[in-house]
């Protein structure tokens, strides 16, 4: 694919009860996560519904993009377990994740990431989702 194609774009939107806003791309298997509050075990269940039958059809996603004021931080230590679980089960269906968000804690997470997880990880400012996604569609 190169940049001057047009890109037809196919979205699935959810909105969980925590405010989760999720959209996911199928033709391109890019999902945006747009996060206003610590994820929540509801969170993470429409998130597996959204991807796994893609997965399981296509194999690994091209990517996922977080989109945060800052990183969104645990509410306890349950939820970091969740979190870290989910984490530890999942990152192998992506091949790039986009944190675009600010604050200190997420270059620590994205340096901790890189060396931990199998998606390439890449550091973009708080709502350059399209220069994220740009990362994930023309960067192999």
């Amino acid at each position: 694919m190169s940049e001057n194609d047009i890109i037809e774009i196919d979205f699935k939107e959810i909105t969980t009860d925590n405010g989760l806003f999720c959209q996911f791309d199928e033709v391109h298997g890019v999902l945006l996560l747009d996060v206003k509050k610590s994820f929540n075990e509801d969170d993470f269940e429409t998130i597996s519904e959204i991807i796994d039958p893609y997965f399981a059809e296509h194999g690994e996603l091209r990517g996922v993009i977080i989109n945060s004021k800052k990183f969104p931080y645990w509410s306890s230590p349950l939820n970091r377990s969740q979190y870290l679980d989910f984490a530890g089960e999942n990152h192998y269906k992506f091949k790039k994740a986009a944190l675009v968000m600010g604050g200190f804690f997420t270059k620590i997470v994205a340096r901790v990431a890189r060396g931990r997880v199998h998606p390439q990880v890449k550091i973009f400012k708080y709502q350059q989702i399209q220069k994220a996604q740009h990362w994930i569609l023309y960067n192999e």
